[in-house]
């Protein structure tokens, strides 16, 4: 479960900002609190609001850069095209991005740091707290290397084979250390993160639905839940070789797919069954190919799939862009699904939305949301919780509030005419 991560020096968050999800000391909505191995309660979601471009999105390009450090070791000569530091002041451009991650694995407390330029790791660190004390399991400043005292098995020749491009973390849990394995889950495995385009999890989704019996029936609930109409799902991913797609793929995309060797195409074919009780016509008429479906609806059935994989395992679920193309009643259900009732394994939500309707203290506790605000004159982005405001009854309105500018974090729309 995630307890916190923390940006600087990364795309526009110059100065240090840390998105938390552990639930302060507030009340109203205990159902949205998750029992944890912690002092305090988790939250099952989280909401970040702000105007285009203020940084929301950073938020989650942030947390997929630490993915990709931890995954493998990198390559000796490799330059990270993935180090964004904040642009507008010569005291950050070459500075390191640093990135901190709190979360849990198994009951236990793991907190993870790591800084980085644009060619090597500059320092790293990982704690854990087994019996309720923090230890250190390494620390790392360039090449130089500590070691807990209880971890420490196996360590010291991990760090040998560790270059200076690749994270401590990913060499050690490559060779098995019992810690480092368990830390890595937490942060490559148990944290997915999906962007606004949607439409690529397509593939991933019907396979999961083909593998996995249950996963298909949790679909299928959620569909009719949705009022969709669906009351069938059937489908494939082949593998082929365009050549044998010559009449489907234009010539010049083949051309170029056998010029750079790599000519497998994936096939993808889905049929969604309508319950269209009143219909005269042949059931197999019923079975709608995906491409005649609504934007709305496939967007749906993609989101849908790591929902429901985040509900059933337990994983964090990040999601770029939550609520493009679909009603916000079912924007505001599918949140609705991480409150500890309906949640049994402790999953979590963190999105990020234009969607105002889901600022709602019926909805959602204060310490849900959050917002991200880009101050005009440095291009420097902030991320702030709406628990850090005073005097935020039960009963206000939160949209009219937020309207009014109350709680910033919004644009500013001149009244102007473009062609006047």
């Amino acid at each position: 479960m995630l307890i916190e991560f923390s940006i600087k020096n990364f795309g526009p968050f110059k100065d240090k900002a840390v998105f938390s999800i552990e639930s302060t000391a507030l009340d109203g909505n205990e159902g949205n609190l998750l029992d944890s191995p912690l002092k305090d309660p988790l939250l099952g979601a989280a909401v970040i609001f702000g105007a285009n471009a203020s940084g929301k999105s950073y938020v989650l390009k942030a947390m997929d850069v630490l993915q990709i450090m931890v995954r493998a070791p990198m390559n000796p000569n490799i330059t990270y095209p993935w180090y964004q530091p904040f642009r507008a002041s010569n005291e950050t451009l070459s500075a390191p991005t640093e990135l901190g991650i709190a979360f849990t694995v198994d009951d236990v407390r793991y907190d993870y740091s790591i800084s980085f330029d644009k060619d090597h790791v500059v320092a790293e660190s990982l704690y854990h707290s087994p019996k309720g004390r923090k230890g250190m399991v390494f620390s790392r400043k360039e090449q130089n290397f500590k070691f807990g005292r209880t971890a420490i098995r196996g360590l010291r020749s991990s760090s040998m084979l560790t270059s200076p491009t690749s994270s401590f973390l990913s060499v050690a849990a490559q060779y098995n250390n019992e810690t480092c394995l368990a830390a890595h889950k937490g942060i490559v495995n148990d944290i997915k993160i999906i962007g606004g385009n949607l439409s690529t999890m397509l593939n991933d989704v019907i396979e999961y639905i083909n593998l996995n019996k249950g996963f298909k029936e949790h679909m299928m609930k959620a569909l009719r839940i949705a009022d969709l109409g669906i009351c069938g799902i059937s489908g494939t991913v082949k593998t082929r070789n365009a050549v044998e797609l010559i009449n489907q793929i234009p010539q010049q995309v083949i051309g170029l797919m056998m010029a750079t060797g790599n000519t497998e195409v994936a096939e993808t074919s889905l049929f969604l069954e309508h319950d269209f009780k009143n219909s005269d016509v042949d059931k197999g008429m019923l079975n709608f190919p995906f491409q005649i479906e609504s934007n709305g609806t496939m967007q749906l059935f993609c989101l849908m799939g790591p929902i429901v994989d985040a509900l059933e395992h337990g994983y964090t679920v990040m999601i770029d862009e939550f609520g493009t193309f679909i009603h916000s009643d079912i924007a505001k259900w599918i949140i609705r699904q991480f409150r500890n009732a309906a949640n049994p394994n402790k999953a979590q939500l963190i999105v990020n939305t234009q969607d105002q309707s889901l600022l709602s203290l019926e909805l959602l506790r204060r310490d849900q949301i959050w917002f991200t605000q880009k101050n005009i004159d440095t291009g420097a982005s902030e991320l702030y919780s709406l628990s850090d405001f005073n005097g935020v009854r039960a009963d206000i309105d939160l949209q009219k509030s937020y309207s009014v500018d109350k709680f910033g974090a919004k644009p500013f729309v001149s009244n102007e005419d473009v062609m006047i």
